[in-house]
């Protein structure tokens, strides 16, 4: 999450209001506006920031983006459990398609499920692509997002019924 929190244990919500005198409002904007890769990185909200200064050698960027992607790591791992293994994990929206590092540093934490990315194939960015060495039992994909042609359509598609 670029500003909300994402998961956490609901006493830390009190814990942090009764230690730092915060009200319920006060708390919901910490938990809304400025947390996930803003408040680990004390930068942005915009992972394309981070990575400006983690490359610059800021060590809170790259704890964040480290973080980040840790955090996407556990989640696809928890939802392979879910699906009792997986045969693909697409990378789409902003990062997934253009932040070749970020999908190496997910994949990386990935190997014991037969996750193997394919440096040089990992460059691609904003195309449909695979970007799995052949002998990975999961392929990775880059699959590009066409939010706005969406968007556009099912409101064309609403205004038509009007």
């Amino acid at each position: 999450m670029g500003t909300r929190s994402g998961d956490l244990d609901p006493s830390v919500v009190t814990y942090i209001m009764e230690q730092e005198n915060l009200t319920p409002k006060q708390m919901e904007k910490i938990l809304n506006k400025e947390s996930g890769l803003l408040g680990l990185s004390g930068i942005s909200c915009d992972n394309r920031d981070v990575l400006r200064e983690m490359e610059n050698g800021d060590e809170r960027a790259k704890f964040a983006l480290d973080t980040y992607c840790y955090i996407i790591a556990q989640y696809i791992g928890k939802y392979a459990v879910t699906m009792n293994g997986v045969d693909v994990i697409t990378f789409t929206g902003g990062v997934g398609e253009k932040g070749p590092d970020e999908r190496s540093k997910i994949c990386s934490y990935l190997g014991f499920m037969g996750v193997e990315l394919d440096p040089e194939k990992n460059k691609t960015r904003n195309i449909e692509y695979e970007i799995s060495k052949d002998s990975s039992r999961v392929k990775l994909w880059i699959v590009p997002t066409e939010e706005e042609l969406i968007i556009a359509k099912e409101t064309k598609e609403i205004i038509s019924k009007l």
